[in-house]
């Protein structure tokens, strides 16, 4: 990639390219942050997106490195990738913030995990904006061509990252609560699962939007996972929120 062009997705075009991946950021943003009755501080969300960004960059090298050993079509690659990105989200997550004081309630797994997922999917929009721009088809409008971007990824890899850490939220919640590792072991491979599919039907013409229905209806299950860890919400050992 010529420095000359990567240089134009940071000037001029910085501004636009940030909010075009923002916007669809924000709209879950406030999806997630709803959910929760005890909101949590902003500051510690921010953190959370900010780890998920982390584990992004994490999964582009750790991809990198086993991508020699598979070809590009190859099931088992997409798999182990999409086992790869959903572990580390839940490990920097946890070994940030799950271990510290504001973690003091179920649901916060929950919400904590999502906007990991909103930062892994931030950094990825950002990136593809920035390739269509950069190497747009001939005589196409490069700002109409980034927005689209966008749109497409809030309803397909944006929401798939948010729905999938949410899912590994709601496992480690109910394990914590119940002291059993089976909810999150299950709820993790779940998720890895769902990423996986979404990786395989995203590339395939003959059934790539029946990943729309599949996204949907997860996310009418996490809905749901949401309300059952209200109902079973309380306090976690002696850690008060500020």
């Amino acid at each position: 990639m010529a420095t000359a062009n990567l240089i134009s997705c940071f000037f001029p075009n910085f501004t636009f390219i940030f909010l075009t991946s923002l916007i669809p950021i924000w709209i879950w943003w406030e999806f997630i942050y709803l959910e929760d009755d005890h909101p949590e501080p902003k500051s510690m969300l921010l953190f959370a997106i900010i780890l998920g960004l982390m584990s992004a960059i994490l999964s582009y090298f750790a991809e990198a490195k086993i991508y020699q050993y598979f070809t590009e079509s190859n099931y088992s690659y997409y798999a182990l990738s999409a086992i790869i990105e959903e572990f580390l989200k839940f490990f920097l997550i946890f070994l940030f913030i799950f271990t510290t004081r504001y973690f003091d309630e179920p649901i916060d797994a929950m919400i904590y995990m999502g906007f990991a997922g909103l930062g892994f999917g931030f950094i990825e929009t950002y990136l593809n904006i920035c390739s269509v721009m950069i190497n747009p088809p001939s005589e196409a409008n490069v700002y109409l061509l980034g927005i689209s971007v966008s749109i497409l990824r809030f309803l397909g890899a944006n929401f798939l990252h948010m729905l999938a850490s949410v899912l590994i939220g709601f496992g480690y919640a109910v394990s914590f609560k119940t002291r059993r590792l089976l909810p999150f072991i299950y709820s993790f491979f779940m998720a890895a699962f769902l990423h996986f599919l979404y990786n395989i039907f995203i590339i395939r013409d003959d059934v790539r939007l029946l990943i729309f229905p599949i996204l949907w209806a997860v996310f009418f299950v996490t809905l749901i996972e949401f309300k059952i860890i209200k109902v079973k919400n309380g306090r976690l050992g002696t850690y008060t929120s500020n």
